[in-house]
């Protein structure tokens, strides 16, 4: 398995400088067999939840409704018009939160994802993260590959203390 990172930097508004990165994930050998078999595409790698994004991409959506109902009405008519209306602001909303979502899945990897960042620092951070991330899901993986069979362990016998420290340990107290 194989990362590829890509960096980029165009002009934004006001002449600041916005950064990207990109990444992707190269498989090697029989791990795509693995990802397919256990389904890990579906696998979330890193999952950041950012207060209120559903929230702004409904509203978004809702209001990009608004100018898609004049649009398609007036080309279709209103019984046309309208589905297609609704349609378009949901595309408009799901494309609003997908792009802004920190949720990174195996399967955005697999295809390459981009991520905006805000400085250098920014993308730094971002990279060792997904470096951090393809490396679990490496190791996870590789344990797939030996998941079959029964695995034996042997679990110690304790003296009365210890057996109560782990027991309260185990069960905090309710009250």
């Amino acid at each position: 398995m194989k990362i590829l990172m890509r960096h980029q930097q165009t002009q934004g508004l006001f002449r600041s400088v916005r950064f990207k990165l990109w990444g992707k994930v190269e498989l090697e050998g029989d791990e795509q067999k693995i990802i397919n078999r256990y389904d890990f595409r579906h696998a979330v790698l890193i999952d950041l939840h950012i207060e209120g994004l559903a929230k702004w991409s409904v509203i978004i959506g809702l209001v990009a409704t608004i100018p898609a109902f004049f649009i398609w009405s007036g080309f279709l008519g209103r019984a046309t018009g309208t589905p297609l209306a609704i349609a378009t602001g949901a595309f408009i909303g799901w494309f609003f939160y997908d792009r802004l979502r920190e949720t990174v899945y195996v399967k955005d990897l697999l295809h390459g994802r981009y991520f905006r960042c805000k400085s250098i620092v920014d993308i730094s951070q971002r990279e060792q993260r997904l470096l951090d991330m393809v490396s679990v899901l490496r190791s996870v993986m590789e344990s797939a590959k030996h998941w079959d069979g029964t695995q034996v362990t042997d679990v110690p016998q304790y003296d009365p203390e210890t057996s109560r420290r782990i027991m309260l340990k185990a069960f905090p107290r309710l009250w």
